[in-house]
């Protein structure tokens, strides 16, 4: 499967660390041409170079995934620079602090919907467009076990991987006869840079860790692999689809 993406070009959302990171090198390790979005603009160049000096190829975009502008701009960027935009990795998100629903404000509540859930459908409203004239595409959104399951002292990042399982699942249904495959992976927990948030303490780690048969954290790689493929030609009749990974946890 080397170079199963050659000619292709991926673009993956809060690419500067974690799961977004792991999955652009996997995809440049395939031979696509990777653009690598993220809020810091150091760490997207960080990882842009790293894979330019690895041999492949890549550019940085920063930017805001909440920002209604940064979805047209980063498509148009990337038609720009490479001609086509055929895999969209929408990765970027963020946790929520650990509080009861009914104690969460509306603006709290509004940011965890805007950047976990909203971001995605702006990204998907920027490039279906252009997959559907050229009749080929591979969308995969970064759902969560939350997203299924629920989370207790979560339900706005709950809420918002939940709407992102049922949009996966909507716009598998409306793309399903144009070649674009859309589906979505739901982690548990990973050891990405949320587990260094403030809210992330030892109780909250524990009790996630509990809830995992495997007993440990999954690794970014891990998912990257997963989100590879399903963003490859291997899957051509699973679409609308939600991908557990999580160590056993889930029981749906």
């Amino acid at each position: 499967m080397d170079q199963e993406f050659a000619g292709q070009v991926a673009l993956v959302t809060g690419a500067g660390s974690g799961i977004g990171r792991a999955t652009a090198h996997r995809l440049s390790r395939g031979g696509a041409r990777v653009v690598v979005q993220d809020l810091n603009r150091e760490a997207a160049e960080k990882v842009a170079g790293d894979i330019v000096d690895a041999g492949g190829v890549a550019l940085a975009h920063d930017g805001d995934v909440s920002d209604e502008s940064l979805a047209p701009r980063l498509v148009n960027a990337t038609l720009e620079a490479f001609g086509s935009l055929d895999i969209l990795v929408n990765n970027a998100g963020m946790g929520s602090a650990q509080v009861p629903l009914w104690e969460v404000d509306v603006a709290t509540f509004s940011r965890d919907v805007s950047i976990n859930l909203t971001s995605q459908f702006m990204m998907i409203r920027a490039a279906v467009p252009g997959m559907i004239e050229r009749g080929y595409g591979r969308i995969v959104n970064v759902g969560s076990a939350a997203g299924m399951e629920g989370h207790a002292l979560a339900g706005g990042y709950a809420a918002a991987k939940g709407g992102v399982i049922a949009m996966t699942k909507t716009l598998g249904k409306e793309l399903a006869t144009t070649g674009i495959i859309v589906n979505a992976i739901a982690p548990a927990l990973i050891a990405s840079s949320m587990v260094n948030e403030p809210w992330f303490t030892d109780d909250v780690r524990n009790s996630l860790l509990g809830r995992i048969p495997m007993g440990r954290m999954g690794e970014p790689e891990e998912a990257a692999e997963l989100i590879a493929f399903l963003a490859s030609n291997r899957v051509s009749f699973s679409t609308g689809a939600i991908y557990d990974l999580s160590g056993g946890r889930a029981t749906y």
